[in-house]
């Protein structure tokens, strides 16, 4: 008892930091669905300035901007804090991205809409954290929810949506009720065209500075342009024309979003059309199988004749419906019924499946890079030798392809080709830019929709 009594001033001492701890972990938020490793944190973009509250690019300059976004996808949510710096006219130099994200998404608490917005608690935390208290209410958050609650329905969707405006309005940060939404097709397009030309750098000048856009996805392929003013003022139709905004500049561009065009749709598309019963000339010699799509069973035979280019491309052609009319001279037309805008651009980058089947098919040799310039033709060629093969050769033909792509392998091909250029008109001699990635800053980043919705809230 006499040692501890002797002891006592620094037993006490010891005892505060101990006490803190406890005092914390009282005051922390409780009752989180989420276990500590369903919320994971990395740093895609700018680890050097990652944690600064205040550091700047090299010769960078201008007031601190912030903006939140957040990309609720369905299987989980992935929260986006950007931090720019603004210069004198309006121009934004990024900083950092700080990127976090938890499981499941907002679609898994369809019956319960409340713990859905609750379940995003992590993530505004770790805003409130990083954002500085007197910068905090002029940040713009925003929350775009993509393929989950698209298929919850409207209803139970639209429920969600509200709970986590409701319990947005808990928080410091400035938003409209139409900053949470389900994004479309159309706002995904334009958000990544977007991103796309800043991280190139092409923003600074006027529409013919920058470039197009098409991403080819699974379900969907989407193309974006920056038109004029006086192309903007005669579109057919004003769903074609989407108004972004950057350092103080707007630019009016061309979007759409051809659903049911993506790869895999495309699949679904070329193999279902009719009078094909004999077989199908995209389905290589030596193939007997099925291929389901949007709970959609088809048969997948190869012709007795073998598979062709020229063959199978007819059947891509017609899956496109390429020659439907869109309302506007037809020449303007591009397929399925849709305006392709009031000109072909010169400079286009492709990306996402259009990259994959490149690599598959021996395009791009150097795993290090992350862009590479090709024509149409080249997939033309590609196609024709995939289209050339029988089932058991592809594999010797085509060195890089998995066995499971291997049947599909003419069909892609043949579908990149003439989506290229009899859907978007590109000719075949067109030097086109493949891409994966974009360097900015010494950072590789791909061109997702977060970075330029937070570029068009500040913009």
């Amino acid at each position: 008892m006499d040692a501890i009594y002797r002891y006592r001033g620094i037993a006490a001492i010891a005892a505060i930091p101990v006490l803190l701890i406890a005092a914390v972990l009282l005051l922390m938020p409780r009752g989180s669905p989420y276990a500590a490793t369903d919320f994971t944190r990395t740093q895609p973009f700018s680890r050097t300035h990652f944690e600064d509250g205040g550091g700047k690019v090299a010769g960078g300059s201008g007031a601190e901007r912030y903006a939140i976004v957040i990309d609720a996808g369905s299987t989980g949510s992935r929260i986006h804090i950007f931090k720019f710096l603004e210069g004198a006219a309006g121009e934004l130099q990024l900083q950092f991205d700080k990127f976090d994200q938890l499981q499941p998404g907002l679609s898994s608490y369809a019956d319960d809409p409340s713990k859905a917005a609750d379940s995003l608690g992590p993530l505004l935390a770790l805003a409130e954290a990083t954002i500085p208290k007197k910068q905090q209410a002029a940040t713009t958050i925003s929350v775009g929810a993509t393929a989950g609650l698209r298929l919850l329905g409207v209803e139970k969707a639209d429920l969600i949506l509200q709970e986590v405006r409701t319990w947005l309005r808990k928080h410091p940060f400035k938003f409209e009720d139409d900053d949470v939404k389900i994004l479309s097709g159309v706002d995904e397009g334009a958000f990544a065209w977007l991103t796309l030309n800043y991280l190139l750098g092409h923003l600074s000048g006027s529409e013919q500075d920058t470039v197009a856009s098409i991403d080819l996805g699974g379900g969907s392929v989407q193309e974006a342009f920056a038109m004029t003013p006086a192309e903007a003022k005669a579109v057919p139709n004003k769903d074609y024309l989407t108004e972004l905004k950057s350092g103080g500049k707007t630019f009016y561009v061309y979007v759409y979003s051809y659903l049911g065009y993506g790869l895999m749709a495309g699949r679904a598309a070329v193999l279902s059309e009719e009078g094909l019963e004999a077989g199908h000339p995209c389905v290589p010699t030596g193939h007997s199988g099925n291929y389901t799509y949007g709970g959609k069973l088809m048969q997948m035979k190869a012709h007795k004749d073998g598979t062709s280019q020229d063959a199978c491309e007819k059947v891509v052609l017609a899956a496109l419906k390429h020659q439907a009319e869109c309302g506007a001279p037809q020449l303007q037309c591009s397929f399925n019924g849709a305006w392709g805008g009031p000109r072909v651009p010169k400079v286009f980058y492709i990306s996402s499946y259009f990259w994959d089947r490149a690599t598959d098919a021996g395009l791009i040799v150097d795993a290090n890079i992350n862009q590479q310039d090709v024509t149409p033709k080249e997939f033309g060629s590609l196609a024709a030798k995939a289209c050339s093969s029988k089932l058991d050769d592809l594999g010797a033909a085509f060195p890089s392809v998995k066995e499971d792509i291997r049947p599909f392998f003419c069909l892609d091909l043949a579908y990149a080709h003439i989506l290229l250029t009899k859907g978007f008109k590109i000719p075949e001699e067109a030097s086109i830019r493949l891409v994966k990635r974009v360097q900015y800053n010494g950072d590789l980043i791909e061109a997702a929709w977060p970075l330029g919705a937070a570029i068009n809230a500040l913009g």
